[in-house]
């Protein structure tokens, strides 16, 4: 017989390893980074396992979870844009929005159209790329601009980096671009 277990036999214990790090890294990152005098006492430590090898009904729970850190978290919506028909070399604009629902200011550090960048262009981005960021709790506005140069369908991404997790996020571009009858 072979001493190789089968993955279901060591995933339990892998769960239980990588909440036991999580853990860890959470009570010792506030002296990296600078915070406050110590891990925080409220915090407990993660879960065992059982006798037999595998995590106790807790481990998996959210009351189990290594505390929340202090972070930005980016909300970008909407998630697509379509501009519909666009009359050809006319422009048409859509709003997406860059919140921040975390706890600590977000820094968008680039903005980009990849695609068809000589139809899709975006504005205003002076407000969401300040060197200060976007505080907790607030938000900024791009304005996206269709403008077709002939008649046809168009699809871009809009790309925005960011100091959050998840990021760069993309939001969808599409249009079509049609001669309007006079």
């Amino acid at each position: 017989m072979s001493d190789k277990k089968s993955f279901w036999q060591t995933f339990p214990g892998v769960i239980t390893g990588i909440a036991a790090i999580l853990t860890a890294m959470a009570g010792i990152l506030p002296f990296v980074l600078g915070g406050d005098d110590g891990p925080d006492p409220s915090a407990t430590s993660s879960p065992t396992p059982t006798e037999t090898g595998s995590p106790s009904p807790s481990s998996t729970s959210p009351a189990a979870a290594p505390t929340q850190l202090n972070e930005p978290v980016a909300v970008v919506a909407p998630k697509s844009i379509d501009f519909g028909d666009g009359g050809v070399r006319r422009q048409l604009r859509q709003t997406v929005t860059v919140a921040n629902s975390g706890s600590e200011y977000l820094v968008v550090e680039e903005v980009t159209i990849t695609g068809r960048t000589e139809v899709f262009t975006v504005e205003n981005t002076e407000e969401c790329l300040a060197e200060t960021g976007i505080e907790p709790g607030s938000e900024c506005e791009l304005a996206v601009v269709f403008t077709p140069t002939s008649a046809g369908s168009y699809a871009g991404i809009l790309e925005i980096e960011h100091s959050a997790e998840g990021s760069p996020a993309r939001v969808a571009l599409n249009g079509e671009g049609v001669f309007l009858q006079l």
